[in-house]
């Protein structure tokens, strides 16, 4: 039953769009004719949306830019009307588009990062822009997908190996493609050769044209029989990616996520990664290309 002595609680979006050098970037504000404010392109979420779409999708429909999602940033929450409004932000690195008035936003800026903090409106806002100038933005995203729904294994009396995912379990992979294929350029992607880590990860790389890697040494009891060589493996193509500039996705299964955050997070601490990932859950870890510092961690379902 839901309790109507609480407000409404309206979900929304959006990113601090980035564009130049990491180092020196210019940052985009949208002024919206209706409020005469000065504010980070954001709005509501569709139904079942994924946030890290609907700040994309916010960004594209406002200010005519086509984004890549970085590390994130603290949201914001605050009144509207009678309910209350959260606002997810992420850093968004530009990658192309041009903007065209509409009815949301009739004036698009690109500021440094003090002419942006001097035009904006909102105070809650700083918070969001001091994050910003205070990380890193030559980030790369790892993704750590431990394998969506399979068959369960009482029911299952073949080779583990080849235990497929279950009619959801191919919902949540083809959801994870449209998720991570929305937000980012295109990952490279190593799996588990275990069939339902294949199936897990295989719509994604058909969608973004990557081929799809198998590492033994990631499967289920070749991780608990040689976990040393295991982890070993995922440095290694942690490095690889940093050395790329290009993100990454590893999907394993359960019993090896853990080891392979520990990894990624070199010593990083936060509260999103205590709890062990559901089937088709997965980690974002946002890496520094240059140092590979750890920038952000964030935790999804599909």
């Amino acid at each position: 039953m839901t309790d109507s002595t609480q407000p409404r609680i309206i979900e929304a979006a959006g990113a601090l769009v980035w564009q130049g050098e990491p180092t020196d970037p210019r940052i985009a504000l949208v002024h919206r004719d209706r409020y005469n404010d000065w504010t980070f392109p954001k709005g509501k979420r569709e139904l079942d949306e994924h946030p890290m779409i609907a700040a994309v999708r916010e960004v594209h429909e406002e200010a005519g830019a086509r984004i890549a999602l970085g590390a994130p940033l603290p949201g914001r929450d605050y009144s509207e009307g009678a309910a209350r409004k959260h606002v997810d932000y992420w850093a968004g690195r530009y990658l192309d588009g041009d903007f065209t008035a509409n009815e949301e936003v009739d004036e698009v800026r690109w500021l440094t990062i003090e002419q942006t903090r001097q035009l904006m409106t909102y105070p809650a806002d700083h918070a969001v822009l001091d994050a910003f100038a205070l990380q890193p933005r030559d980030t790369i995203p790892l993704v750590l997908v431990r394998h969506a729904k399979a068959k369960s294994r009482e029911d299952w009396t073949e080779d583990d190996h080849l235990r497929p995912l279950t009619a959801r379990g191919g919902t949540q992979a083809e959801r994870f493609a449209h998720v991570l294929s929305s937000v980012y350029e295109p990952l490279s992607v190593v799996s588990s050769p275990w069939l339902r880590c294949m199936q897990t990860v295989s719509p994604y790389a058909g969608l973004v044209n990557q081929s799809l890697a198998e590492l033994d040494v990631l499967g289920e009891s070749e991780f608990e029989q040689d976990p040393t060589t295991g982890i070993e493996a995922a440095r290694q193509l942690i490095d690889a990616a940093r050395g790329r500039g290009q993100g990454l996705i590893l999907c394993s299964h359960g019993n090896v996520m853990p080891a392979l955050l520990l990894q990624a997070l070199q010593g990083f601490a936060d509260k999103n990664q205590k709890e062990p990932l559901g089937k088709g859950e997965f980690f974002v870890v946002h890496l520094s290309i240059a140092t590979g510092q750890v920038v952000g961690l964030e935790r999804h379902r599909p």
